[in-house]
């Protein structure tokens, strides 16, 4: 069993290895997969100790902008980073540049939501 770390910002989704978690969060891995060893090799993860984990309990703190990486990621996973983002200034900011459709429209109701929410 190893203890990772997301070192981005934002959420990481690794489909193949069944892992999706919140930037600067510590997950448990029963092995280190070969996507997961991609993404440690490009400095979005960082195997950690049991001690370097009880540090990370502290929540991460929210995004003011996308992860510099957003618009190289395939269009499920921006649909799903759109979807869980809770700041209307995030989502605005990746309505101004995105090009995708589905993601466009996806961000345009997230942000309804939002300010339905907050009526």
């Amino acid at each position: 069993m190893a203890k990772i770390r997301n070192l981005t910002p934002g959420i990481l989704h690794i489909p193949a290895a069944k892992l999706r978690f919140q930037g600067g969060a510590v997950a448990d891995v029963p092995e280190i997969t070969p996507e997961i060893q991609k993404q440690i090799d490009a400095g979005r993860i960082a195997v950690i100790t049991d001690e370097d984990a009880a540090k990370a309990e502290a929540p991460a703190p929210k995004l003011s902008e996308p992860p510099a990486d957003f618009d190289s990621m395939d269009e499920s996973d921006a649909i799903e980073f759109v979807e869980d983002e809770t700041d209307p200034k995030v989502i605005q900011s990746i309505l101004n540049v995105e090009k995708r459709d589905k993601v466009i429209d996806v961000g345009k109701n997230r942000l309804k939501e939002i300010a339905d929410a907050r009526k």
